[in-house]
């Protein structure tokens, strides 16, 4: 019987410490048909805390011609850019900017949903000619389709 009760009890630790190191992500895709861009978002949580961000946007290019897509894949301690927390959310500043003199970070708030504002990210340096970054996404905590805001054409 105390065999039996170890047992149980080295499993419920085992698993309480599995549960408690589980990453969690949070992704969506997204198509908007009358700018012709589709793309996808994912953020992965550590505890609540975030650790790697994606985002991925490609753009229809002119008939004949091919697209152009935007990137950003970032992880928490990689060298390239350098990451804060401040007041509830996650500050990811390129440590390489296109443009030095210009702000390009990302700020990332979890909450119910995920939002990744991008509204001070530089496109340059990141995306083909003729594309250019969101200016926001949200991910939902339901569903699998980005809500994003583009900019303007």
């Amino acid at each position: 019987m105390r065999r039996i009760v170890a047992l149980a009890a080295l499993v419920a630790a085992t698993s309480s410490a599995f549960l408690a190191h589980a990453d969690e992500i949070r992704k969506c895709d997204f198509a908007v048909k009358a700018r012709c861009a589709t793309g996808d978002a994912s953020v992965t949580l550590a505890n609540g805390v975030v650790t790697k961000l994606s985002v991925n946007v490609d753009w229809c290019g002119r008939r004949g011609s091919p697209g152009y897509s935007c990137v950003i894949d970032s992880t928490r301690g990689e060298h390239g850019s350098t990451w804060s927390d401040d007041s509830g959310a996650t500050l990811i500043t390129n440590a390489t900017p296109f443009n030095p003199t210009e702000p390009d970070r990302v700020k990332v708030t979890v909450g119910k949903h995920v939002s990744i504002d991008m509204d001070e990210a530089q496109s340059a340096g990141r995306c083909g000619a003729g594309a250019a970054l969101p200016r926001a996404i949200v991910i939902p905590a339901q569903g699998k389709e980005c809500r994003v805001w583009l900019p303007a054409p």
